[in-house]
């Protein structure tokens, strides 16, 4: 019988998702200072040069995920852990010397290619270290972990303001939010190597089912229209902000906030309670729909009230979906559990990356576009979730 995961252990598997999320989100306020450091000077440059940084960090990613997981299936997870925190706090740490252009999108493509190493293996030891009734509440504690982090990470980006990296004439970067996210990413590190060893069940041991590849891919997609939907609402939300930044009478940042309080609340106290009520497949049906009314709201927001709804309904119905379509792929995966969920995670950044990319097109052409039509896929999404539900009902 397998022995269930310790609270303390599984604090520094929720550490380690919380580390790397943070090293994300702390070097984005910080970037376009590191740019100009660099030498590009115009605003069109460096504003060019910052998001085609952000896009190899998450090509990286996309390539790198599904690989991780794969090793994360073949040696203890551990050191699959412990080498994308590590590596990711070096990455941190290189961007606070003078490394030129080349040098910083190196250390951006490092610190893709290592952070993708991490959110794979702890979900794949959690699923073999934990009473199958634990995964869901577990894999919805991982997502607010992730979640946590990424409105941390650019909160102390912001806020630990230091003038440590001079950038000229340009003003100045604060290297002291990079040290301390690069400090709690090797604390993760160490807290790792404290775990129990952790290798994958051999194939064909244990009894294991073999993985539902074709379940497997349609969660996959799921999982790729959830993120481009929710980023579509992000970037969206704050080009609108741009263009009329008193027309609600918030800061966009406050949504964001809004969104990351709804998402875990969901997580932490809904989630259990409407899976009884519902069932998974209703659940994933009815999260979609809310998600789609809330882009639909978006679309048409021209106020604090609806723009504050529509942010409601979208971070409920992510609440629900991410660690649903976790735990769907991981029941569908059999021994494989590190290169299944390396692929989510490879999927979550790409719809994260066509979205972002999406949604500036489309707002300059008519700025309810880019909502409406990830509405349209979100809604699309939950009757082709509602038709398979069905149709795994009928005799």
């Amino acid at each position: 019988m397998r022995s269930d995961l310790s609270a303390g252990a599984f604090a520094a598997l929720l550490a380690a998702a919380m580390a790397v999320s943070m090293a994300y989100g702390v070097t984005l306020p910080v970037l376009p200072g590191l740019v100009e450091r660099a030498g590009v000077g115009s605003a069109a440059d460096v504003e060019g040069h910052t998001g085609w940084l952000t896009g190899t960090y998450t090509l990286a990613l996309v390539l790198f995920a599904p690989a991780w997981g794969a090793l994360a299936d073949r040696i203890d997870r551990r050191w699959v852990l412990i080498a994308g925190l590590a590596g990711s706090s070096a990455a941190l740490w290189a961007v606070t010397v003078s490394l030129g252009l080349r040098g910083l999108y190196a250390a951006r493509a490092i610190a893709g290619l290592t952070s993708a190493a991490v959110l794979p293996a702890v979900f794949a030891y959690v699923v073999t270290a934990s009473a199958p009734s634990r995964l869901q509440r577990r894999f919805a504690w991982i997502a607010s972990a992730t979640a946590l982090g990424f409105l941390l990470g650019p909160a102390l980006g912001d806020g630990l303001a230091a003038p440590i990296l001079s950038v000229g004439g340009h003003g100045a970067i604060s290297a002291l939010a990079l040290h301390v996210v690069a400090v709690v990413g090797v604390v993760a590190a160490a807290g790792v190597l404290t775990l129990p060893v952790n290798r994958a069940v051999p194939s064909g041991s244990d009894g294991a089912p073999p993985g539902d590849e074709r379940r497997i891919a349609r969660s996959l997609l799921l999982t790729a229209v959830v993120v481009l939907a929710i980023t579509v609402a992000e970037v969206g939300a704050t080009l609108a902000a741009r263009r009329a930044p008193a027309a609600d009478g918030w800061p966009v940042s406050l949504y964001f906030a809004l969104c990351s309080g709804v998402m875990i609340a969901v997580q932490f106290w809904a989630l259990p309670h409407l899976e009884r009520r519902l069932g998974e497949p209703r659940l994933v049906v009815a999260a979609l729909l809310g998600l789609s009314a809330g882009l639909a709201l978006l679309a048409g927001s021209n106020g604090r009230g609806v723009t504050a709804s529509a942010f409601v309904l979208a971070a409920a119905g992510i609440g629900v979906l991410i660690p649903s379509l976790a735990v769907r792929i991981s029941s569908a995966a059999g021994t494989r559990q590190g290169w299944a969920m390396g692929r989510q995670a490879a999927a979550a950044n790409l719809g994260q990356a066509v979205g972002a990319a999406a949604t500036g097109s489309l707002f300059a052409l008519a700025p309810p576009l880019p909502f409406l039509i990830a509405g349209g896929l979100t809604a699309l999404a939950a009757g082709a979730a509602a038709w398979e539900g069905a149709a795994r009902r009928m005799p």
